[in-house]
């Protein structure tokens, strides 16, 4: 087995709650190789017909990420997985800086950032032909700021050593 390095690595990754997402999948293989992740996730409430989440689609994501982390969850805890899970807007400054207390409190450091966290038009509207500002103020707050509150405080608190990773899928839409 390789060994990438991961054991005992505090890891925060954002936009955990969609079970089928990219975090969740991070969270679960970082954990598999002996991280400790931190899931941080925000409910997101649009329109969907819970009818169709058993299948690939709008609703499904939609649905999915209208929840909580408790799929996410139950899954590390199955594990035997050392976890947080916080929901917190990371667009915003003092919840993001509540994030980095709580991981230092339990954990005393930092090690690897993981940058996921997205938003799109709600409405699902968002060509640009027609998109508005308050789309691109709300993707922007997501997307642009709150990743890099999330990378500031994590420069702060990082020890010696420490990665960042940013993703995103979600600004492709447009």
């Amino acid at each position: 087995m390789i060994d990438y390095g991961l054991k005992d690595k505090v890891t925060i990754i954002t936009g955990a709650n969609n079970p089928w997402g990219i975090g969740a999948a991070t969270a679960i293989a970082f954990a598999r190789e002996g991280a400790k992740v931190v899931l941080v996730y925000k409910k997101v409430d649009r329109p969907f017909d819970a009818t169709k989440m058993d299948r690939n689609g709008v609703d499904r994501y939609y649905g999915a990420n209208a929840g909580n982390a408790d799929a996410v969850e139950s899954k590390l805890k199955e594990m035997g997985a050392d976890y947080i899970v916080l929901e917190s807007d990371i667009s915003n400054e003092d919840d993001v800086k509540n994030v980095y207390s709580i991981v230092l409190d339990k954990y005393g450091r930092i090690d690897i950032l993981f940058n996921n966290a997205a938003t799109d038009d709600e409405t699902g509207c968002d060509t640009i032909e027609t998109i508005t500002s308050k789309v691109i103020d709300d993707t922007f707050a997501v997307n642009v700021r709150g990743s890099i509150l999330m990378t500031r405080e994590f420069i702060n608190h990082r020890g010696d050593n420490g990665r960042i990773i940013n993703i995103s899928t979600d600004a492709s839409q447009i």
